[in-house]
């Protein structure tokens, strides 16, 4: 493989244009793509050919856009889909991780997420409802050091309370965004693993996996992923992810003092908004932009003291 990489490195500085090939155990291959197919990718060499077994390939990127498997054309291409083999979590987190922001508010903290290289981000609503000055992390590894920049210039670009989502986007930045990945049609198992990655009262980059416990569980006329991966204050907007690498929903809420009752809006909502964004587009001069429900009047008894409804886990 080091001859190889070698080569890679001769062909790059001859045609000065590639893709990126995220190998397991870490490794990235640059080169141009001659074949993505089911059983291996191949790649241009200049003067030979490069195959990679399916099975050793994490990802493959085309001028940073995921291009195994496809963007529908009736997007605005905001994010990009992909049905990669199954990983580990450690090898997911090693690709993902970088993905994962720290948002930060006056009233307190909660996680998001890039979904392209524009910088465009999503998070969950109440992170940043009603607060105008939002602060975006960025956690970069250099080495063995994570190097933490912050984004201050951060425009809110389309709002869903209903779904509590919200998309953001950072204005001026030169660093390197990594982007997640969806799939391209959501299909969920009860008992299959998930994990999720987040900033639980601040602390970084955490990663928790659990279980996908229900895949239908109605609040409020929205139906959630019920997981029992542990999640915080400070996990919401963050991704879950299922066994493949996939965003599969957005962290949300979870049940106080109750151990493993927490639940993600199903990451379908998050793309319908991308892909019908002008209808959600935030406008600050408007008074309805932005605009939540009431909760209406709890009969009595309904929830006694020990009882408790989820709450968002910012």
């Amino acid at each position: 493989m080091r001859v190889h990489l070698c080569i890679v490195l001769m062909a790059l500085a001859a045609n000065g244009y590639a893709e990126d090939v995220a190998l397991k155990g870490g490794a990235k291959v640059q080169a141009p793509l001659l074949k993505n197919a089911d059983d291996a990718v191949v790649l241009d060499l200049g003067y030979d050919v490069l195959r990679i077994p399916r099975e050793e390939v994490l990802a493959v990127y085309e001028d940073q856009q995921v291009v195994e498997g496809t963007v529908p054309d009736d997007t605005n291409q905001l994010y990009a889909v992909q049905s990669p083999a199954r990983i580990t979590t450690a090898e997911a987190t090693k690709l993902y991780a970088p993905s994962v922001v720290l948002v930060k508010t006056a009233a307190g903290l909660g996680s998001g997420f890039f979904i392209n290289k524009k910088g465009y981000l999503i998070t969950n609503f109440h992170v940043i409802a009603g607060e105008k000055h939002i602060s975006v992390t960025q956690f970069l590894q250099e080495g063995k050091i994570l190097r933490r920049i912050v984004h201050k210039q951060v425009e809110i670009v389309a709002t869903a309370p209903f779904h509590d989502l919200a998309i953001l986007q950072l204005k001026e930045f030169d660093t390197k965004i990594t982007p997640v990945i969806f799939s391209p049609e959501e299909n969920l198992s009860i008992g299959e693993t998930v994990f999720a990655i987040g900033n639980p009262l601040g602390l970084e980059r955490t990663v928790t996996e659990g279980v996908l416990s229900q895949t239908h569980r109605n609040f409020g006329g929205i139906l959630y992923l019920q997981i029992d991966a542990p999640v915080n204050p400070g996990n919401s907007g963050g991704p879950l992810f299922n066994a493949r690498g996939q965003v599969v929903g957005i962290i949300n809420m979870g049940v106080p003092r109750m151990e493993g009752l927490n639940f993600a809006i199903p990451a379908r909502h998050a793309k319908y908004i991308f892909d019908h964004i002008d209808a959600f587009a935030y406008d600050a001069t408007n008074p309805e932009s932005g605009f939540v429900y009431p909760d209406p009047p709890r009969r009595p008894g309904k929830f006694s003291s020990k009882q408790k409804e989820p709450e968002h886990v910012r």
